[in-house]
């Protein structure tokens, strides 16, 4: 392991099972980055005990490793720190689709050069600003809808204990707050009535794991209503891109809810705006 500056509060972690290749990629990042603090490792496994204990802002991450390869390194690691970039430089262009569904900042073929460097690091997910935790001050809850949707309640994805909760929830959110009718949620995820006792079911549980985890008062719900509450206490990339930040359209990099075909008219619009900007 190699440590080659520390100089600024954004700190690089290069990942590759081959030093050379992991020296020549440092290098290259700490010309794109004259302040570049970077931390090179050949050993994903230890690579992760070691990311787990200190913040890296940005990780430069091979994909074929023994032990453990770059995927699963990086979907690791995102449970515990899921605002961390991701950039893959590796050989293989088989992984593309894995690692964008984890969020991915760039993809990079080997051999990399620095004009890719600087490109990749001028068009990160995730601001230099933000807390490389994703953890901001009092907001618990951080909400992911573009890419796949996640939530996750300091830092760990939530459980329930059926899939079309966490659909639910997606659903509610893409309302952006806004009361839903049961009737209305109902049409969304199953497309057709006679589904009543199975909703219930799946309000119960979301209520319940969200109660278990302290966060119950996010979720509004009443006799045929249900919807978010506390907006305050979520963080959630959409939002962001609702409010019309900077920060929040450099989020999108493609897909939005992609896991559910309700959410495609959404998406459209998304690209839509995106290329009118």
């Amino acid at each position: 392991m190699q440590e080659w500056r520390v100089v600024n509060d954004v700190k690089y972690l290069v990942l590759d099972d081959e030093i050379i290749a992991a020296e020549y990629l440092a290098a290259l990042i700490c010309e794109a980055d004259e302040k570049a603090e970077v931390v090179t490792t050949n050993n994903p496994v230890q690579s992760l005990e070691l990311a787990k204990q200190q913040q890296f802002h940005v990780c430069f991450i091979d994909i074929q490793m023994p032990g453990l390869n770059g995927i699963e390194f990086a979907n690791k690691l995102k449970q515990f720190y899921p605002k961390t970039n991701f950039i893959f430089v590796t050989g293989y262009s088989d992984h593309m689709g894995a690692a964008f569904r984890l969020d991915a900042s760039d993809y990079i073929m080997k051999p990399a050069n620095v004009k890719q460097i600087r490109h990749a690091l001028d068009n990160l997910r995730y601001s230099s600003q933000e807390n490389p935790g994703g953890k901001e001050e009092q907001k618990r809850v951080q909400i992911t809808c573009f890419g796949n949707f996640e939530i996750l309640i300091d830092g760990k994805p939530v459980k329930f204990k059926f899939d079309k909760t966490k659909e639910l929830l997606a659903y509610i959110v893409h309302r952006k707050g806004a009361r839903c009718t049961s009737k209305e949620v109902i049409a969304t995820l199953w497309e057709e009535d006679g589904h009543d006792s199975y909703y219930r079911m799946l309000k119960k549980d979301l209520q319940d794991a969200l109660n278990q985890l302290g966060c119950g008062k996010i979720i509004y719900s009443a006799r045929g209503q249900i919807g978010l509450s506390n907006l305050e206490c979520i963080q959630c990339d959409y939002f962001k891109w609702i409010e019309n930040s900077v920060e929040g359209r450099k989020l999108y990099h493609g897909e939005y809810m992609a896991q559910y075909s309700w959410a495609e008219e959404v998406n459209a619009l998304i690209e839509r705006e995106k290329y009118q900007k």
